[in-house]
């Protein structure tokens, strides 16, 4: 065709073609086919065009089974068998040359994108390869044509002007074409086919602006390094450098790139994929097992997504029990700061009323002054356990029974079930079992847990403490059931907090939850809220289990 066609007829390209192996690894081993992308920009341009994208925010990549569609075999053995057209000559001067600049255009782009996080590596990457869009069209188009302006030696000062003459239109105005006709993606159209501007007049065209920073600056080294193609004619260096704030020695030369690199070892086979007839009907077939095995492929891709989402719920419930903790370790600093300054001042009222109530005579106001002092020493008691909540004595740990800590929980609470009307159930401990901590602060939260499920029970109702440990674990679970109405959602939210206003009735004062919580905590050991569907009430205490320790000897102490 004549010369000053050749831009003309770039623009109006179908598209371009993947090499003979990008088709067969389309067909067979989709997975790959990023990885060949990068060796093959026809493969590029392609899955930019047919693959599905993935949903934002992650504009840049593919969506989840996207290289595995029966669409993309059956689109390229359709482009295949209509037109010859957009094969690039892989074996001429002028493409090993444009490859040159492309391949280190692409690796010095992950680095600066990595470098400074300013956009995904392998997304600026990929639009670096794509930089010369509108020398490969030409290439494609008329192969003879495409290296005719470097011959030109005005090229390198004015590239524009000399590709309009001799190709029809410049490399920038094939490039936005193609991008516009072929409907790539935002963040790659816009930014191949703006690179000729400087970065305060582009910036209000492209929508990543700092994805097109990037490129440019990255494009722009690589042309100086090797052959100027006017990829970047326009552009600012020092803005670049500016908007970037690139280190320099991420720029500094690696090891130079020595023409197009193959992702793999190649086949053998002509490049051409029309020169090799099956490659068509491996396509075909490929897409048409694809349709086939469609509802196995979606069922996987459905387990997958059902994985995500349990591990999304475990992470959630971690971030839940980690601001619990912290929120009780924060309300514990704070009572003990409070229960100090309140003692002073209580110990004051107290000594002024007993004072008082030795010289007073009048039997009113007697009364008064003792309902003072009881008061007193009331608050008194709340201080006492809001400290223990606070900052609980230091536990004196040993190795002791599991059957030890129930029985004196039998002993002690046994008359309180039987005042309530309640059913106590304490199921015998298996043998063996040893748990490790301070016997006291323990046997204290495990009670102050069965005391409130006896208040919360009703008449006639129930209270089931129950051990496991299996015997590879490390672990004792000590569990607390009752027959009671359980805890509404928002009021197991707030469960161990101290004086919660919104705890069931029947559930103590405020603070018992709250110490046996920080009470295990010290010794190491975890207090959770379980409720299931078999016992709407459920606490769960996780315990340390002590091991290496003879059961026999320690009885004999």
């Amino acid at each position: 065709m004549p010369g000053k066609a050749a831009g003309r007829a770039a623009a109006d390209l179908p598209w371009l073609c993947p090499t003979t192996d990008s088709l067969i690894a389309l067909a067979d081993a989709p997975a790959s086919a990023v990885g060949l992308s990068d060796a093959d920009p026809a493969l590029a341009i392609f899955l930019l065009r047919f693959a599905q994208p993935a949903a934002e925010p992650d504009a840049f990549g593919f969506a989840p089974g996207a290289l595995f569609s029966a669409s993309l075999p059956a689109a390229a053995a359709a482009y295949l068998t209509a037109t010859r057209a957009g094969v690039l000559p892989t074996r001429t001067t002028t493409y090993s040359r444009v490859r040159e600049v492309s391949d280190r255009a692409g690796q010095l782009a992950a680095r600066i994108a990595d470098a400074t996080r300013l956009a995904p590596p392998p997304a600026a990457a990929t639009v670096a390869r794509l930089a010369p869009l509108g020398w490969y069209g030409v290439l494609a188009a008329d192969p003879d044509a495409a290296g005719d302006p470097l011959a030109d030696p005005n090229h390198a000062s004015r590239p524009a002007e000399v590709q309009s003459r001799v190709w029809g239109l410049d490399q920038a105005a094939v490039a936005r074409r193609l991008a516009s006709r072929w409907r790539l993606p935002a963040w790659v159209a816009t930014t191949v086919g703006c690179l000729t501007l400087p970065l305060r007049v582009a910036g209000p065209l492209v929508p990543y602006r700092d994805l097109f920073a990037i490129v440019q600056l990255a494009v722009m080294e690589a042309e100086a390094a090797t052959t100027s193609f006017g990829l970047t004619h326009g552009a600012d260096r020092a803005a670049l450098l500016g908007r970037l704030r690139v280190d320099p020695d991420t720029l500094a030369p690696h090891e130079p790139a020595a023409g197009p690199q193959p992702a793999a070892a190649g086949s053998g086979l002509d490049p051409d994929p029309h020169r090799v007839p099956l490659v068509r009907n491996l396509l075909r077939m490929a897409a048409e097992s694809r349709r086939r095995n469609g509802p196995a492929l979606v069922a996987r891709l459905e387990e997958q997504v059902d994985h995500l989402h349990r591990v999304a719920a475990e992470l959630g419930e971690q971030a839940g029990a980690r601001l619990r903790d912290a929120k009780l370790a924060g309300l514990a600093e704070l009572a003990a700061g409070a229960g100090h300054e309140i003692n002073n001042p209580l110990a004051v009222i107290s000594g002024t009323a007993q004072r008082l109530l030795r010289w007073e005579d009048d039997p009113d106001r007697r009364d008064s002054l003792q309902v003072i002092v009881r008061q007193t020493h009331r608050i008194a008691g709340i201080l006492r356990d809001l400290m223990t909540f606070a900052r609980p004595p230091r536990p004196h740990a040993r190795a002791f029974t599991a059957a030890e800590l129930l029985a004196a929980l039998t002993t002690e609470l046994s008359g309180l079930a039987e005042d309530r009307r309640a059913l106590l159930e304490v199921e015998e401990s298996p043998a063996g079992i040893m748990l490790e901590g301070d016997p006291g602060q323990l046997g204290e939260a495990v009670r102050a847990v069965v005391r409130n499920a006896i208040e919360a029970s009703p008449p006639d109702g129930w209270v089931k403490v129950a051990v496991a440990s299996p015997d590879d674990s490390c672990e004792v679970t000590i569990t607390v059931e009752d027959s009671g109405p359980g805890l509404s959602g928002e009021v197991a939210e707030h469960a161990f907090d101290p004086f919660y206003c919104g705890r069931s009735a029947g559930r103590g004062r405020g603070l018992g939850l709250s110490t046996a919580w920080q009470l295990v905590r010290q010794n190491g050991g975890d207090l959770s809220y379980q409720p299931d569907a078999d016992s709407p009430t459920r606490f769960v205490f996780t315990l340390r289990r002590a091991v290496g320790v003879d059961i026999l000897a320690l009885r004999s102490a």
